[in-house]
């Protein structure tokens, strides 16, 4: 059985999703056992989604709760998969993103992408490339489909 982390921005929660639950279908119609684990955005808190980090800082509620979600996907989750997919569309990735990926190069994890950018700073607008990040993804892949082939 093969496990693969999902790390992503919240913003993209809902695309991530539709990528996630493709890949388990495919898996599933192969008859392959696949362990995913989700990032766990708050989840309760749709209306911070869009906002840039700066600003969901500002609520109490994701405040109290980031901070735990992080460590438990840094240490929990990251730690124990075979291999790391960054969800950064648009190649967007923020700060939370970029230490799952040193967590994931530190542990020698195969890390993938679904783009080749690698953009920080405030999305959408004032974006900058952050090239010793993409120099942690290995390779480039845009479907489930993709991704699971290189899973078998």
């Amino acid at each position: 059985m093969k496990s693969v982390v999902f790390c992503s921005s919240a913003r993209f929660a809902k695309e991530l999703d539709v990528f996630m639950e493709r890949l388990h279908e495919l898996a599933k119609e192969k008859g392959m056992r696949l362990t995913i684990l989700h990032p766990e955005f708050a989840m309760d808190q749709h209306h911070l989604h869009h906002l840039p980090e700066k600003e969901r800082l500002k609520d109490p509620v994701y405040r109290a709760e980031i901070a735990g979600k992080v460590y438990d996907h840094l240490f929990r989750k990251v730690r124990t998969a075979d291999i790391c997919f960054v969800y950064n569309k648009d190649g967007y990735i923020g700060a939370n993103v970029t230490g799952e990926l040193f967590a994931a190069a530190v542990l020698g994890k195969m890390v993938y992408a679904l783009d080749e950018k690698t953009l920080m700073g405030h999305y959408p607008h004032d974006l900058y490339e952050e090239p010793s990040v993409r120099k942690l993804v290995h390779e480039v892949i845009s479907t489930p489909e993709d991704l699971l082939e290189r899973l078998i």
